[in-house]
């Protein structure tokens, strides 16, 4: 009896979204033992997961409200990839608010990894979503300055980088940006041996248009200066 309760539940819950009545979706939650964090689906994601997935940003608002604030360890809840709420939101970039209202509540989301190591910011990067991309960038930027605190944030299990990430979502204007803010990234190689400039070259439609043209041949000549430099320092270090 309490299996099919829970499906017919889950089913109720399922319709509301679909048809966005976000206060049906509320109600529901009310109800509920666990409210918003209620699990809807059989890789663990709860309802807050799923609105986010949705893109639902006065939604995921609402269904925090009705959690407590005095709790910020219940918003580190994962699903089964071990994807956190904030995990959630950088699929998207219509939930930026609902995001910093997570941080707000729960700061440690920030640097939570998923089971493949990724951060949220590092997830958006994957995704090629520029606006939640530059916010959560802001949040790590203001807590983290040295090179060792982010690598964190820029680097996941298999070696990838953030600029990997962001070629192979073929947002190279994202990806144009993380090379220029982050250059010691450039020379990383990820699990397969591939750096940034190689996985590029390997993706024909970074050459279709002149600002992408222009930013493989800038991606080029910085790779070169920091070659130069490096060689410059061990000529110096031998002499």
């Amino acid at each position: 009896m309490a299996s099919r309760n829970y499906r017919t539940t889950n089913g109720y819950l399922y319709k509301a979204l679909s048809e966005g009545d976000d206060a049906k979706v509320c109600d529901i939650c009310r109800e509920l033992p666990d409210g918003p964090l209620h699990v809807l689906t059989i890789h663990n994601d709860t309802v807050l997961h799923i609105a986010a997935y949705y893109k639902r940003n006065k939604l995921v608002l609402k269904l925090l409200s009705l959690l407590p604030e005095n709790q910020p360890e219940k918003l580190t809840l994962k699903n089964e990839a071990g994807n956190t709420l904030l995990h959630a939101t950088a699929t998207n970039n219509k939930t930026v608010e609902a995001a910093a209202e997570m941080l707000r509540r729960a700061p440690l989301l920030l640097g939570i990894t998923d089971r493949i190591g990724e951060t949220a910011l590092f997830r958006s990067a994957r995704y090629g979503k520029t606006r939640i991309f530059y916010f959560l960038e802001a949040e790590v930027r203001r807590k983290y300055s040295v090179e060792i605190e982010l690598r964190k944030f820029l680097l996941r299990d298999n070696k990838a980088t953030i600029l990997h990430a962001a070629i192979h979502s073929e947002n190279f204007e994202l990806a144009h940006y993380i090379a220029e803010t982050y250059p010691f990234l450039i020379n990383e190689e990820d699990g397969d041996g591939m750096t940034g400039l190689q996985l590029l070259a390997c993706k024909p439609s970074a050459f279709n248009g002149g600002i992408i043209e222009n930013f493989f041949k800038r991606f080029i000549y910085r790779r070169k200066i920091l070659m130069y430099f490096f060689h410059q320092h061990i000529y110096a270090s031998r002499t």
